[in-house]
């Protein structure tokens, strides 16, 4: 395996490319969330929301969130890592983008959730691109250097915020997060699926739909909180209307 043939004084071109990746993925993810932060004020103000309203928003980020590592984390296993962690960041740009189009708190709420499923699912499948990459014992530096791409993420969030919103306001802010659709076109055209993942698929036969429900029986603790949480979750938001 190529990542095993490399010693741990270099790293392979594949290996570079998933750092990469990873770290400007998970950096881009954390603009977008602190994003909403530094909205937030600016849009209670501009659609007039109430306090319950607001804070519903990120709520159902998070909900979004939650659906999103599920799915993506088994759409994962079953169509590549490289694919799907390239759909998840196409989705949260494109919806974090969209946001600069939003009038109103149920096109917000739509928006945020579909986020939200992007953000959940390219943690996920960026760690596993990690794990599947590197050598064992070089899974927790690597991850751990990906995770700094988050900090500086925020970083940059914070000083563009500074520099748009009180310029041109908080839907100019959200067009920035259209940037990470360049990223996919880099993603899907340099980095490779990893030598363990094509092996694996040589020997899997089970049909999609049949993986999915084996998967979701398996891990009863795991459907109860998920089925508990968005339960949870109507309830609040049927409660707010």
């Amino acid at each position: 395996m190529e990542y095993i043939t490399q010693h741990s004084h270099g790293l392979s071109k594949n290996q570079k490319w998933v750092i990469a990746s990873t770290s400007s993925g998970f950096a881009l993810e954390n603009m977008d969330v602190l994003f909403l932060s530094f909205a937030m004020s600016s849009m209670i103000a501009d659609l007039h929301l109430s306090g319950g309203a607001a804070g519903l928003i990120s709520s159902i980020t998070n909900l979004g969130m939650l659906v999103g590592g599920i799915c993506f984390g088994i759409l994962g296993d079953k169509i590549g890592r490289v694919k799907t962690f390239s759909h998840t960041v196409l989705i949260f740009a494109l919806a974090t983008g969209l946001m600069a189009f939003a009038n109103n708190i149920y096109e917000i709420y739509a928006l945020r959730f579909l986020a939200g499923i992007g953000a959940g699912g390219e943690y996920g499948v960026g760690i596993a691109l990690i794990a599947e990459n590197f050598e064992s014992d070089r899974i927790g530096k690597m991850t751990s250097i990906a995770a700094v791409g988050g900090q500086i993420g925020a970083i940059f969030a914070a000083l563009i915020a500074a520099w748009i919103i009180p310029t041109a306001g908080w839907h100019a802010l959200f067009l920035v997060g259209i940037v990470p659709v360049i990223l996919t076109v880099f993603i899907r055209r340099h980095l490779h699926e990893s030598d363990q993942f094509l092996q694996a698929k040589k020997d899997e036969k089970d049909s999609l739909l049949r993986d999915v429900i084996k998967k979701m029986f398996s891990t009863p603790r795991l459907a109860f909180q998920s089925l508990g949480l968005m339960v949870m979750m109507t309830v609040q938001i049927a409660g707010y209307f």
